[in-house]
């Protein structure tokens, strides 16, 4: 009795505490019940008390374990605490399956460091050094053994299991159930999703391509913090040179598909919109991508990749359609910031040797932590935060700074290196970034990939441009997204609408001023339209 007592008590204080000092979005439910949606709130309050008792289950069957067993389940609540204060730390939120595929299979070593000094919270230690000192103050009874506790993670299993084609495993609980819900939901979602090829391109004319078609997505760059979008420092001075010469289409500020790096590169390689979400029937992994359309237009495909060893772009299927892939390391110099340069340079010798070629750039950019973007000699404007474990909102300005001279050297590096003025064959670059960052405007410890309930447009504000040495005819008025950027590349490849397999929006090359509409990005899951979903843009 005491045991479950005492089980009850910390439970309660966990959940108060995480309350207190991480977001758990429990008033959702009772604003949904409160609207009349009861099948949302009963069911999301169900799944909430369930997950709760489930945990009460959990810290009583350990208190009485043996020692060994103690040792695990006190190994398996520290993890558990300070991986998903981690993602509460960097994104407002507890993990999601999506969160472990991309730290399992797509991030970079550098990205895993950089994120563990990121993401660390050490408010963690506060509840795993309170578990471990109640484990170590009760002692195992006779009948301890593993027997408990594996039926307590069986259940668990079996329950999370057998909901998994109902839910999203977003609904708020504590740490504890949150890590192992990530973990128990993944293999059910990767297993349920569509893991067959692609819809098929067709053409049916002969197409001898007379140019190069370079698409450059960015990592992390905001689109009102370049000189050329008006912004008070001169971040973009060769930028603001092209645009005088004449070479570059300015499109001004636009809003992203998404706030995560996944979720905007994923809308961008097909074409889909935030108009077509949520997805449901996995449309993100069949319809057509760019490499399938510009091999069907005759162009040789070329993947430069600036932040992945691996292929993970789109889905496995894809890399056949793929003539000549690169990753990172193909790129590294003798400094990590160097890396866009040298992939600048690359994308310079193409382009002079020959026509034909369609040249999609994931960047490197300037993902935080923004002071390992630049060398401290770049360093303009001071001071520069060279905190790399944290964002601090009492360090705003140190923060802003840093993202600054971080943006402008990579821009800058990249751009010059791609020597516009040399090219020597028909080329036409468009550019933009997958997503924005806050920077902390309304006191966020996050930079991107927000939830919901706390996402700012700053997140999605990404710049859209176009550099070519010809004349283009593009109305500058318009308010773009990258919803516009799909049709603007099969329209320079030439790419006859009569053969495009969906009707996509609205190309750049055609787009006028009174064409602008509100514009909307998603946050979340593609999939899901309760906790995640269209976010307005122009506010």
């Amino acid at each position: 009795m005491k045991e479950t007592l005492v089980a009850l008590i910390f439970l309660l204080a966990l959940i108060v505490f995480e309350c207190i000092v991480l977001t758990v979005p429990l008033r959702l439910y009772v604003t949904k019940i409160a609207q009349r949606e009861f099948a949302f709130g009963l069911g999301g309050l169900f799944l909430v008390l369930i997950s709760w008792l489930w945990a009460l289950a959990f810290f009583r069957a350990s208190l009485t374990a043996s020692g060994r067993v103690k040792i695990f389940c006190f190994l398996m609540f520290a993890l558990a605490v300070f991986f998903e204060y981690g993602y509460q730390n960097a994104f407002s939120r507890f993990s999601s399956v999506e969160d472990l595929r991309v730290a399992l299979f797509d991030a970079t070593s550098e990205q895993r460091r950089g994120s563990i000094a990121a993401y660390l919270d050490w408010r963690a230690a506060l509840p795993a050094v309170v578990y471990g000192a109640l484990l170590f103050k009760f002692r195992a009874t006779r009948r301890a053994s593993w027997k408990p506790i594996a039926l307590v993670l069986a259940v668990f299993a079996i329950f999370f299991s057998s909901i998994s084609s109902f839910t999203n495993g977003q609904f708020p609980t504590v740490s504890l159930d949150a890590f192992l819900r990530t973990a128990v939901l993944s293999p059910w979602k990767w297993a349920s999703g569509y893991h067959g090829p692609r819809e098929q391109v067709f053409i049916h004319r002969q197409l001898d391509p007379k140019n190069n078609v370079v698409f450059v997505v960015d990592e992390s760059i905001r689109g009102d913090h370049l000189g050329i979008n008006g912004y008070q420092r001169n971040t973009t001075p060769y930028l603001a040179e092209l645009q005088t010469k004449g070479w570059l289409y300015n499109s001004g500020i636009a809003s992203s598909g998404g706030t995560c790096s996944e979720k905007s590169d994923s809308l961008l390689f097909t074409g889909m919109t935030p108009a077509d979400l949520p997805d449901t029937t996995f449309e993100i992994r069949r319809r057509p991508n760019l490499f399938q359309y510009a091999k069907a237009a005759g162009y040789k495909t070329i993947f430069l990749d600036g932040q992945k060893e691996t292929y993970w772009l789109g889905t496995s299927y894809d890399r056949q359609y793929i003539d000549d892939w690169k990753p990172s390391s193909t790129f590294q110099g003798a400094e990590n910031f160097d890396l866009d340069a040298v992939i600048g340079k690359k994308i310079a010798s193409l382009v002079n040797n020959s026509t034909g070629q369609f040249i999609f750039v994931i960047k490197r950019g300037v993902h935080y932590p923004y002071v390992a973007n630049f060398p401290a000699t770049a360093a303009e404007w001071q001071p520069v935060d060279t905190v790399e474990t944290e964002i601090d909102p009492a360090r705003k300005e140190q923060l802003v700074n840093t993202y600054d001279n971080a943006l402008k050297y990579n821009i800058e590096s990249f751009f010059l290196s791609l020597n516009v003025e040399h090219w020597q064959n028909k080329t036409v670059l468009v550019y933009t970034s997958d997503h924005g960052q806050t920077l902390s405007e309304h006191g966020e410890r996050h930079t991107h990939c927000g939830t919901a309930s706390d996402t700012a447009p700053t997140e999605a504000n990404v710049p859209i441009f176009i550099v070519r040495r010809e004349a283009l005819l593009i109305d500058s008025a318009y308010r773009p997204s990258h919803a516009n950027l799909f049709a603007t590349l099969l329209d320079l490849m030439n790419f006859p609408k009569e053969d495009r397999r969906y009707a996509y929006a609205t190309s750049l090359l055609e787009a006028k001023a009174a064409d602008s509409r509100q514009r909307f990005f998603w946050v979340g899951d593609f999939s899901n339209r309760v906790l995640n979903g269209r976010v307005p843009f122009d506010r």
